[in-house]
């Protein structure tokens, strides 16, 4: 488990650096997609709850030192999504085109209504929040959900490493 949390988070870590450096520099980019989401989301519905809440708690750090938002703001929302999705690593196969866009699309709108209500506890503190009927959340809802097949096929070529269950129990499982 520790090799494959070891390059989940590397992983996250290199999808940080690109959101923060290179996507953020992109002019006509209304919001930048969220490539952590959608990563930690693969890693959450492949191996179960505690390891979608160590993902969770990992990414959140990482955002919340490379973005300067107040610690553990990302790490509270991005734990209970990794949570939620872990519960159905056993009935969510995150092969395809469908599940993938479908599950990110739910976790989208769950960030969404989760930084929603964080910025109701902490006004003072500008999150930058817009609201769901704005061009800002749907531009980041499509790009999430176009990109999540992609990523969930690249980050697939990793299964196996990246997995912390036994292969030849994946297989049964399948079949």
């Amino acid at each position: 488990m520790a090799k494959s949390l070891l390059l989940s988070s590397l992983i996250v870590f290199c999808t940080a650096i690109i959101e923060s450096s290179i996507l953020s520099n992109i002019t006509f980019l209304l919001v930048v997609p969220d490539l952590i989401l959608i990563s930690s989301i693969y890693f959450s519905t492949l191996n179960g709850r505690l390891y979608g809440e160590t993902n969770g708690l990992v990414s959140g750090l990482i955002l919340d030192f490379i973005t300067g938002a107040p610690l553990g703001m990302n790490c509270l929302y991005r734990v209970l999504i990794g949570y939620f999705f872990g519960l159905f690593s056993e009935s969510i196969i995150v092969t395809g085109i469908v599940m993938p866009m479908l599950t990110v699309g739910i976790a989208t709108i769950g960030k969404r209504l989760m930084l929603i209500l964080i910025s109701l506890f902490y006004p003072k503190i500008n999150l930058n929040i817009y609201g769901f009927i704005s061009y800002e959340f749907l531009f980041e809802f499509i790009a999430n959900v176009l990109l999540a097949p992609v990523i969930f096929k690249f980050l697939s070529f990793f299964k196996k490493t990246l997995s912390i269950k036994d292969t030849k129990e994946m297989v049964d499982n399948i079949a």
